[in-house]
């Protein structure tokens, strides 16, 4: 599945749906971002390559999620 296909994929936790999926690196000079992935628990280092998805939910605003790879998004999106 490309990124693009996630687009307006509900998250089965509630009335969350994607909005937008993308490749992403975060890269702060002097600085080591980490968090880990909502999917598999794995500790990603930011400034490498990794998922950044965008959930919109009606009340809330949006939420950003960083997942390891294609994988942790479409077991993430399954699984809630």
């Amino acid at each position: 599945m490309t990124l693009k296909q996630y687009l307006g994929q509900p998250h089965p936790d509630g009335d969350a749906t994607v909005v937008r999926a993308s490749t992403h690196y975060r890269w702060t000079p002097g600085e080591r971002s980490l968090e880990a992935c909502p999917s598999c628990g794995a500790e990603l280092t930011l400034s490498e390559r990794h998922v950044l998805v965008t959930l919109s939910r009606p009340v809330g605003g949006d939420e950003r999620r960083h997942l390891c790879d294609e994988r942790c998004v479409d077991a993430w999106l399954a699984d809630g």
